[in-house]
Formats: C-alpha cells, sequence, structure tokens
C-alpha cells in the first residue's frame, strides 16, 4: 500500500527559501522574503543566518542574495547538461530537418518538472518556436511521459503524491513497452508531439521530442519517425 512520502519541514523551507532568492535579481529584505515564503521572520532569519554561514546566502546592503557557493553544486550539474547537448545534437538537428518541425532536448529538473535543454528551429510557419531554457510538468507532454515511463522511483513518487491518475499510468506502461510517447492534441488544441528515450552508458539520460501541428504531425507520421528516431538515436 502507498505511503505519503516522509516530508522535513525544515529542509522544505530552506529550498524555499533560496527559490525564492533565485527569482529576484536584487537583495531581498527579511520582511520580503518572510512574506513571499509565508514564514515569520524569526523562522526566516533563523534559516537565512545559517545558510550564510555555510556560504549558500549571503548578506549584503538591502538584504539577501543567492551565496557564491551554489555555484560549487551546480557546476557539475551543468558540465553534465552539456555533455549531453554535445553528444545529441546530431539527432535533434537530423529530427528537425526530417519532420520541417521544431525538435527538442530536454532532461529532467526535479521531481515534477523537465528542463529544455536545446531546440533546433525550421522556417514551417505552422510549428511552434523554440522553448529553450523553460521548464514544463511531467505529466502533460510526451516528453514528460518518457522520463515518467522509463524512470519507476520517479513514477512511484508522483504516483504517491496523487499526480499520477490509473489511466495514465497504463499510458506510461505502454510508452515503457513500445519505447516512445505521444501527445495528440491532449496539452494544446490542434498540436501533436512525439517524444523518444535517449540513453547514455545503458541509462535513459535525456529525451527527444518533435511538436507540431496536428494536420501535418498525424498520429501515423508520428510513429513513422518513432521508429525512425529511435533508430538513429542508438
Amino acid at each position: 500500500m502507498a505511503t505519503e512520502l516522509k516530508r522535513i519541514q525544515s529542509v522544505e523551507r530552506s529550498f524555499a527559501l533560496l527559490e525564492t532568492l533565485s527569482h529576484h535579481d536584487k537583495p531581498m529584505s527579511l520582511q520580503s522574503i518572510s512574506h513571499a515564503c509565508v514564514l515569520n521572520k524569526t523562522t526566516a532569519h533563523g534559516l537565512l543566518s545559517t545558510m550564510c554561514a555555510l556560504g549558500y546566502v549571503s548578506k549584503v546592503d538591502g538584504g539577501y542574495t543567492l551565496g557564491l557557493r551554489l555555484k560549487d553544486l551546480s557546476k557539475p550539474l551543468e558540465q553534465r547538461d552539456e555533455a549531453i547537448r554535445r553528444h545529441f545534437a546530431e539527432l535533434i538537428h537530423s529530427m528537425a530537418q526530417l519532420t520541417n518541425n521544431t525538435a527538442y532536448l530536454a532532461v529532467p529538473s526535479g521531481v515534477g518538472e523537465y528542463l529544455y535543454l536545446d531546440a533546433v528551429e525550421r522556417d514551417n510557419p505552422l510549428t511552434i518556436r523554440s522553448p529553450r531554457g523553460r521548464r514544463e510538468g511531467l505529466t502533460t507532454s510526451a516528453i514528460g511521459k518518457v522520463f515518467l515511463a522509463f524512470e519507476d522511483s520517479l513514477r512511484r513518487t508522483l504516483r504517491i503524491s496523487g499526480e499520477v491518475s490509473p489511466e495514465l499510468d497504463e499510458e506510461l506502461s505502454q510508452v515503457k513497452l513500445q519505447g516512445y510517447a505521444l501527445d495528440l492534441e491532449q496539452a494544446e488544441p490542434e498540436l501533436n508531439c512525439l517524444a523518444i528515450p535517449l540513453y547514455w552508458h545503458g541509462k535513459v539520460v535525456a529525451a527527444a521530442g518533435i511538436c507540431g501541428a496536428s494536420s501535418d504531425l498525424t498520429a501515423p507520421r508520428l510513429i513513422h519517425f518513432a521508429g525512425v528516431f529511435t533508430r538513429k538515436s542508438q
């Protein structure tokens, strides 16, 4: 029987503070931070002081900003993302050229999101523009379905939290079996999408996708491209 995931409140609050600071270019006052995070000033000040001592937050004139030590944490992830982008660059360009639609490369980004790492656009007026650098939810797109289908622990986590319905769970099992995911006007009317898992060293590390007008990228065409792109990615 699924049980609720254990959550540590102080850890959640600390990361909420960091995320709040990351959304502001200028220093934030203690009052602004406590208001944004729905915390009393005493709690917010204690957490901020601790993170200042660790180097993850800096106290400056005008309030608080992110600390430079965060760069040390993010550097390995940035290097890994860049290596993935370079490794699959030729595939993404080929997908865009063959379909005459924008092709995407995405990587997981937390429990409930993924990040568009790269995109190759075409001049087709029916295609959508590059979403490079944007984050999307896992349960609302073909790319998200790929990550959920091929990452059992992630799928289980969202199932426990109620974000994966029985219908979606069944669809994800089919995605894993067939090796690709479709979004046929589910996320947006008149828009069809395809996504395939990308393996590196035997593990799914990213997903590649194409998206365009449903009148152009019909279901039969997408299924055909799924086979073509899967062979190219191997």
